[in-house]
């Protein structure tokens, strides 16, 4: 590597470092780091754009004004006191219900769009039963990725995979689904157990909750009515956008503009105070950060390292690329992870002459499960956490760090023995 890939490395290390420790927020230490790039030319201007990308920024957009209008209808109150009478306000219950919603959704929407939409739910039903909301929280991101590495469209590094490798949507259903069950409930068990003590709820207030009329909590039907349209139409539009050849953005910012001229809301305090702004910029300098390592090739030399040293039993590699793509994703963001190495396994599968299907497999578990590791990992987990800041409900990076570490590794080694029994007799 030359001096400016070294610069590079060492300005994306400093601002994880910086996250970690606390020194700075997110949005503020991406910024500092990404303009810091520029600066110094480390980046090219007339590259920049290039590695920004539109469709996660404009998906994050145009989510963030429809669940804000529709977080106004009052809806999310009275879907959490419903569940709260449906499990009787039993805490676990509660946890597994909204991490069983949310993997199911994430299965079938962007993870990103699932958290945005489950997150007021989630804050509401903590605060009806007076218990703590971060473990629910958590809990919700991690399925919400968990949920997203069944499917194709569930979580962007498959839609990446899918589309280099030529996998359809029920290739990714016959052979990520299955591993998706037996993590989930494995992961689940170990986050029950995990937060015991704190999902009891308080008895009095899951009491008085029993005499209260939900239908009350409706503040504007007609919104409401109007607000379920239109995210009926986005759900359908997610589903089959890529069979019309328009991206999920598109989806999403024709919706939030539909939304905001049939609700008649002032336009100018919906975009103001709904999309959270921090959480673009994150989002936008992380992206230029990453560009930085692509383009000056550190990320490429990393990966040629990885190739070389993995060469040699179609086994080791097939375990290596999962390990290795799950424990980079825990620091790298996993679509910029999955964009650079699914040439290197491609060119891996060709000098060792066998099929490169088990290593894309690896490939995508890897990047979907690891991304659960911290903040960096996963788009799903940044917008969760500026989130739950903006709610006064802040998650420290060393807390999401030491409970992430803990679930990649029950999710890597479940995969891992998922791997050698599909495989291992084959290879």
């Amino acid at each position: 590597m030359d001096t400016k890939a070294w610069i590079a490395l060492a300005l994306f290390l400093l601002t994880i470092l910086s996250i970690a420790r606390g020194w700075l927020k997110a949005s503020t230490a991406t910024l500092l780091g990404a303009s810091t790039m520029m600066l110094f030319r480390i980046v090219s201007g007339s590259e920049v754009s290039s590695h920004i990308d539109s469709n996660t920024v404009g998906l994050l957009v145009g989510m963030m004004v429809v669940v804000g209008i529709l977080s106004k209808t009052g809806i999310f109150q009275y879907i959490a006191v419903k569940a709260i009478k449906i499990t009787k306000g039993n805490g676990t219950l509660i946890l597994l219900s909204v991490s069983l919603i949310t993997a199911l959704l994430s299965a079938f929407l962007d993870n990103v769009t699932t958290v945005l939409l489950v997150s007021p739910v989630v804050v509401s039903l903590a605060e009806l039963i007076k218990i703590n909301p971060l473990p629910l929280l958590l809990c919700e991101v991690i399925a919400s990725n968990i949920g997203g590495t069944a499917t194709l469209i569930g979580d962007p590094p498959n839609m990446i995979i899918g589309s280099y490798a030529g996998f359809s949507f029920n290739d990714f259903i016959i052979h990520l689904s299955p591993l998706v069950v037996i993590v989930w409930v494995c992961v689940m068990a170990f986050l029950c157990w995990l937060y015991r003590k704190d999902l009891i709820a308080d008895k009095e207030a899951t009491e008085r909750l029993k005499e209260v009329n939900e239908s009350r909590l409706i503040k504007d039907k007609g919104l409401m009515i109007r607000s379920c349209i239109v995210m009926a139409m986005v759900l359908i539009g997610f589903v089959f956008h890529h069979h019309i050849g328009i991206t999920a953005s598109v989806v999403a910012l024709f919706a939030a503009g539909l939304l905001l001229a049939m609700s008649k809301l002032d336009d100018g305090e919906v975009i103001h105070k709904e999309v959270e702004w921090p959480t673009i910029v994150y989002f936008v300098s992380l992206f230029v950060l990453v560009g930085g390592l692509q383009e000056n090739g550190v990320i490429l030399c990393f990966a040629k390292g990885l190739s070389g040293f993995l060469s040699g039993s179609p086994m080791v590699m097939m375990l290596g690329i999962l390990w290795i793509s799950g424990l980079s994703c825990i620091f790298v963001n996993n679509v910029a992870f999955a964009a650079m190495f699914v040439h290197v396994v491609s060119e891996m599968a060709r000098t060792a002459g066998m099929p490169p299907e088990p290593l894309y497999w690896a490939l995508a578990m890897g990047c979907c499960l690891g991304g659960n590791g911290s903040y960096l990992g996963s788009a799903a987990n940044a917008v969760l956490a500026d989130f739950a800041e903006r709610g006064g409900i802040p998650i420290p990076f060393n807390t999401f760090l030491s409970v992430g570490l803990k679930v990649v590794f029950i999710s890597l080694t479940i995969s891992s023995l998922f791997l050698l029994g599909v495989y291992g007799f084959s290879l």
